[in-house]
């Protein structure tokens, strides 16, 4: 930023030393231009000390939740501890089967978990995608829905 101002003032001394004034066209627009670099650079001065501001500002969140994740789960977390484990299998035991049905109002895939299928409730499933109902589940029978179990 010094660099802007030092090179802003040393063609303010240019002009001057040649005599550049209001006095003739060229000279109007000459000091115009460096009056519009110089608000440009107050500017660009006054945008570097707000985002000098903004980072410290944001250093210091950082550190606070930084001191919240360890007073809350009372470690140091690395990036690690998050990610998803791809080699997770599921057994037969525990996998869940889902109907597959396509809606009938938008086209859209929706995916039907075989439970609701086997409890007395009557249960209604709406489409996520256009909010219409896909089916009830009024204990009239399985055989009647179209789709396919998927693993």
């Amino acid at each position: 930023m010094n660099q802007i101002k030092e090179r802003l003032a040393y063609l303010k001394g240019l002009a001057e030393g040649l005599n550049v004034g209001q006095s003739t066209p060229e000279g109007r627009v000459l000091a115009g231009m460096m009056e519009v670099m110089n608000e440009m650079a107050r500017s660009l001065d006054r945008l570097t000390m707000m985002q000098d501001q903004l980072e410290e500002y944001i250093e210091a969140v950082d550190d606070d939740l930084g001191d919240l994740e360890e007073e809350f789960y009372g470690e140091d977390l690395e990036d690690d501890d998050f990610e998803y484990d791809e080699d997770l299998e599921l057994d037969d035991d525990t996998a869940i089967e889902y109907l597959e049905m396509n809606c009938p109002n938008c086209g859209e895939t929706v995916f039907v978990d075989e439970d609701v299928f086997k409890g007395d409730e009557i249960i209604e499933v709406l489409c996520p995608e256009c909010q219409e109902t896909v089916l009830v589940n009024d204990n009239s029978g399985e055989d009647d829905l179209a789709g396919e179990l998927l693993d």
